[in-house]
């Protein structure tokens, strides 16, 4: 397995004893400064507090089993605005929420597309398009997928 298998691992159940889900974990390992960055989320929202905590209680425990080579700054977020979807659960939960579809290659002439989640059937994301018809992706063939968000 690699770090983000590793830390993932460790951190998901300790998020989830905090009532948190663990989102997303990102290694960046660069010149001077590698980052350790974990995305976490709950229902209503995640607060300071939430952060805070993960933080304290995973510092030490990253640092008795070193899944990470080296030094590294650890950072603990939540997904904003903007979260990411990554999981069959997350279309699920997210369903009637508007979204960003961006898919792996062409779907009918089309890679991209911004609608009203309705959820997942049967290995699909089922989005109600903005001109009112209806788009199925398979999950494997979502590149990436995010709630939208009005700038």
């Amino acid at each position: 397995m690699g770090v983000r298998e590793d830390v993932f691992g460790l951190a998901e159940p300790v998020a989830a004893r905090r009532g948190l889900t663990l989102v997303e974990v990102q290694w960046r390992a660069g010149r001077g400064r590698a980052v350790l960055s974990l995305v976490v989320d709950k229902p209503g929202g995640v607060t300071l507090g939430d952060l805070e905590g993960l933080h304290r209680e995973l510092d030490p425990l990253l640092d008795a089993h070193d899944p990470v080579p080296g030094p590294y700054v650890l950072e603990v977020s939540s997904p904003g605005a903007e979260r990411p979807l990554r999981t069959p659960r997350d279309f699920q939960v997210f369903a009637g929420r508007r979204v960003v579809i961006h898919a792996r290659a062409p779907v009918s002439g089309q890679q991209q597309w911004t609608g009203r989640l309705l959820g997942v059937d049967a290995d699909c994301v089922v989005l109600e398009r903005d001109d009112g018809g209806t788009v199925r992706l398979p999950l494997a063939q979502v590149a990436r997928a995010r709630l939208w968000a009005p700038r």
